[in-house]
């Protein structure tokens, strides 16, 4: 961990919240795999419950403050939705402030991420399946090239959380989208991105949509006859 990041953490910790139960520091910049626009995640136990965002010695700072019930009830969110936010801030933390309750919490952390989100009935997986469908079928017959970047757009999010959700596994928003497909499957996260890359480079749609009906086949395959919500 870089020194002048990890100073800069606890200065933070020590002037704002000098009075908190716990502190860890977590994101990019503990993962070594921060960037020029990198900021600091750092969640907070205490007695209160916000998010903020602020500017602090030249870092940008995201700190999520929470008591025990909002972080519990959000850990609880989290797995219903199946995005874990504050469940990897927990999980990939390094302690600031408060060694066992801080352990603690990167524990739970660690237990919830590798235990995934809660599992989808098969009503919810179909009810996305239909969704994909209705994108392909509008990908397929569109001859409008600005409509179809579009409705691409909207295949990969619900794609990448149908076949997530139907594997019991996280799923991410923006960069995390690949993220969660390539910690899940490295080969199909690939395949995938060329694919896209393909169509947005080449306007080569039809091979995307091969590909996609390859991922939904295990599934079952397209779905409109006889759906019904």
């Amino acid at each position: 961990m870089n020194k002048i990041i990890m100073d800069t953490a606890l200065q933070f910790v020590q002037q704002y919240f000098p009075g908190c139960k716990a502190a860890l520091l977590s994101g990019s910049v503990v993962r070594g795999e921060q960037t020029s626009s990198s900021d600091l995640d750092i969640l907070i136990l205490s007695n209160d419950s916000f998010r903020k965002s602020c500017q602090f010695m030249d870092w940008p700072i995201e700190v999520f403050v929470h008591n025990e019930d909002s972080l519990s009830y959000n850990f609880f969110l989290e797995e219903q939705h199946g995005v874990p936010l504050l469940t990897r801030i927990c999980a990939e933390g390094i302690v600031l402030k408060g060694e066992e309750l801080g352990e603690a919490l990167i524990r739970e952390g660690k237990e919830l991420l590798n235990k995934g989100p809660s599992a989808w009935p098969k009503s919810q997986l179909d009810k996305m399946r239909y969704r994909i469908t209705d994108l392909l079928d509008d990908l397929e017959g569109s001859t409008l090239p600005e409509e179809d970047l579009f409705t691409v757009t909207a295949l990969t999010e619900k794609l990448h959380q149908f076949i997530l959700r139907a594997n019991q596994q996280w799923t991410g928003e923006g960069k995390w989208m690949y993220r969660s497909l390539k910690d899940f499957n490295p080969g199909m996260s690939k395949e995938l991105e060329k694919y896209l890359r393909e169509y947005y480079q080449l306007s080569k749609k039809k091979e995307l949509i091969q590909y996609i009906d390859e991922l939904l086949e295990p599934y079952g395959g397209r779905l409109f006859d006889n759906f019904s919500q």
